[in-house]
């Protein structure tokens, strides 16, 4: 997995913690599925990235073991999530959780902010604005992440956004949440997109992936697929501009319902192991040839 042979997680840098849980999901459920269909995918992954020039494998990724959830309660489910976060970070790896619905992000979140002690923003990437104080009674739904993590204290910027509510806008505009809707990054250069994300974020950044926020034709597999997102050339150069500019503290990508498209499941793998070798060549761990 992400190697050739594995790589104990005692000897990694970067931990793959897989998180599948989705007690949440208000449309069609499948993604505590997720993590095990894109670690197995990631079985047939290129390990040389051509355009990085890197071998991400090389600076040690390790598999955590399934982090376990407690069916019908969402807040013990978020507290082993942290707690599981919490315990890789202690040990000093640099941490790429797999979803598992968008409510993991909170828990995920907060164990950061425990461990690193130092202010830092969220940068999402989605669909949905997932602003919703709370959703069919529930504050630790899917739909509900972000706005947790803004009461919180957490600079906030979107990207790719399709599906905005009129409350969701509202709030944004009280808060001053920079987002970057989906129409309008098609209609602009992505390198001036790029920098203008870039420009939003503070010096340190917590990543949040949303796959929804990939257009369905790139990423079919997912619980709530919307037309006119991102392509995937867009997300990974936007995706470079912030880690050559910002220090990613952590990682998490949700959201994958696998339903049979396997190239769903390859993208979602690639664009993981894509984004650790961005963090490789953030952090000096590998140096291109």
């Amino acid at each position: 997995m992400f190697s050739e042979e594995g790589v104990s997680l005692e000897a990694a840098k970067v931990a793959v913690l897989p998180v599948p849980y989705d007690l949440s999901l208000s449309w069609r459920a499948g993604a505590r599925l997720g993590p095990k269909a894109l670690i197995d995918a990631a079985e047939e992954l290129e390990l040389f990235d051509e355009e990085l020039g890197i071998a991400p494998c090389d600076a040690g990724i390790g598999v955590a073991d399934m982090v376990p959830w407690v069916g019908g309660d969402a807040a013990a489910s978020h507290a082993l999530i942290q707690a599981a976060a919490a315990e890789q970070l202690a040990a000093g790896r640099f941490l790429l959780s797999v979803g598992g619905d968008h409510s993991i992000t909170h828990p995920l979140v907060r164990a950061h902010a425990e461990a690193l002690k130092q202010p830092f923003g969220v940068l999402q990437f989605d669909a949905h604005t997932d602003l919703y104080e709370e959703w069919q009674g529930s504050v630790l739904s899917h739909a509900c992440p972000m706005f947790r993590l803004v009461e919180d204290g957490f600079p906030l910027t979107q990207v790719g956004l399709r599906a905005i509510s009129l409350e969701s806008r509202e709030y944004q505009r009280a808060k001053g949440i920079p987002f970057f809707a989906s129409h309008a990054v098609h209609h602009r250069p992505t390198a001036e997109v790029a920098q203008a994300v870039v420009d939003t974020l503070p010096e340190r950044v917590y990543l949040t992936f949303d796959l929804d926020c990939l257009d369905p034709s790139v990423m079919p597999s997912v619980g709530t697929p919307l037309p006119d997102g991102l392509t995937y050339r867009q997300a990974v150069d936007i995706l470079a501009a912030v880690f050559a500019q910002r220090e990613v503290i952590g990682v998490d990508i949700v959201e994958l319902s696998p339903n049979g498209q396997w190239h769903a499941e390859m993208t979602a793998a690639q664009l993981a192991y894509r984004i650790m070798g961005l963090k490789a060549l953030q952090a000096g761990w590998l140096t291109p040839r």
